[in-house]
């Protein structure tokens, strides 16, 4: 057993923004992760594709308050704003009527969430428009999940104003940010307990005992019992673990050669998504010739993302290039490279995508920042009250969280 001041858990933005502020304030902190990287859900890969590739987060949202943008900055990346090129196929190549829509749908979402109702925005939806659906749909594309699964109040909360990229990737952003924090990776936490004053993380390594702890890992490893508490979670938290959950969106990477796709870098591209099965868009749009590079991803969610994770990676890339084809035309398809399709639904370190709470349960957000015990505490973006669902979110749940700890223990 290894005695620590604090163990932090879970080494995505959250884990590693605590872990390296509590060594800084001086305390003995070491953060445990139970894959073989650190990241958590902004991971950049760049072996697929001999070139980088966001497996998760891309945007960085927020921009004015989004501290990732500096950090790249000051780490020699090449950070740009969003350029808001857009290309809809059909009677509406600038994509005038379809943003008219959703404009219309938006208006009638922040009416609900400023009068306070916590309501599906199922409710608010009407197919009056042949883009209604296609309007719609880049809503559960935002929350990650359909529409009768959107609280308008927790809609409401975010914004995403000012979208900035990293020509690198997110992940790598966050990666090189934490390249010097103490991590043990491959290390998987299956119990902590309190008692006598002190922490117990047993984990597949062998157990540790610290002053106090910091959990980080997602609402969906939390909610599926995969670390056990003792003394047990309470009522109110177990209750907002059933209210607060993880979102399903995916990304399918399409490589073409630069050039290949007839539109501007970065721009986004979509079609007229009319088909719906028990309330889900089924259907999707495309981030087209990412940072330049040729690179397209189609961007799905909810259980349409479930259904196409069930049927398996190549049914996945099949239906992405046959909507991009349907775009672009057939002359694409003999310039295709490579596919990939990420399945974070069944990825056992997350069991999911991003937070989002379901309709008339946005107040218990709050819940889930209370510590369990004096000695352990909860971060994430989850928990953030500004930015939920967002790794800067996460990244400032996390220095909350040790400046708490800290205060504990000094």
């Amino acid at each position: 057993m290894t005695n620590r001041d604090v163990i932090v858990i879970g080494a995505g933005a959250a884990g590693l923004a605590a872990t390296a502020r509590l060594l800084a304030d001086g305390f003995d902190t070491i953060c445990l992760e139970a894959a073989d990287r650190i990241g958590g859900r902004a991971h950049t890969d760049g072996t697929i594709f001999g070139q980088p590739f966001d497996m998760g987060a891309r945007w960085l949202h927020n921009g004015p308050v989004n501290p990732f943008i500096g950090i790249g900055k000051s780490l020699g990346l090449d950070m740009y704003l969003m350029p808001y090129h857009g290309h809809t196929k059909g009677d509406d190549p600038y994509g005038t009527k379809l943003w008219a829509e959703a404009d219309r749908f938006s208006t009638r979402l922040r009416s609900a969430a400023d009068a306070g109702q916590d309501i599906p925005a199922a409710t608010l939806f009407t197919d009056t428009d042949p883009w209604s659906k296609t309007a719609a749909m880049m809503t559960a594309l935002l929350m990650g999940r359909d529409l009768h699964e959107v609280s308008t109040a927790d809609w409401g909360v975010g914004t995403v104003e000012e979208n900035w990229f990293c020509r690198e990737g997110f992940g790598a952003v966050v990666a090189r940010h934490g390249a010097e924090v103490p991590v043990s990776l491959n290390t998987r936490v299956s119990v902590i307990s309190y008692k006598n004053g002190g922490v117990r993380i047993d984990t597949d390594k062998g157990s540790l005992s610290a002053r106090a702890v910091i959990v980080t890992v997602s609402q969906g490893v939390l909610a599926a019992g995969n670390i056990r508490f003792d003394p047990a979670l309470d009522n109110d938290r177990l209750q907002a673990l059933d209210g607060v959950t993880m979102g399903r969106y995916n990304h399918v990477a399409l490589q073409f050669p630069p050039a290949t796709i007839p539109v501007k870098d970065d721009a986004w591209v979509t079609y007229p998504v009319r088909d719906m099965q028990d309330g889900s868009f089924q259907g999707g749009a495309f981030h087209c010739n990412i940072g330049g590079t040729g690179m397209c991803s189609f961007e799905h969610a909810g259980a349409f993302a479930d259904a196409l994770e069930a049927e398996g990676e190549q049914t996945a890339i099949g239906f992405a290039l046959d909507r991009l084809v349907d775009v672009f035309g057939t002359g694409i398809r003999k310039t295709f490279v490579n596919g990939h399709a990420t399945q974070w639904g069944r990825n056992p370190f997350t069991c999911g995508a991003y937070s989002g709470a379901l309709p008339g349960q946005a107040h218990l957000r709050t819940s889930l920042r209370r510590p369990h015990t004096e000695h352990i505490h909860f971060a994430g973006e989850a928990m953030h009250p500004d930015e939920p669902a967002t790794v800067s979110g996460a990244h400032k749940e996390g220095l909350r969280a040790a400046q708490e700890v800290s205060r504990l223990l000094s």
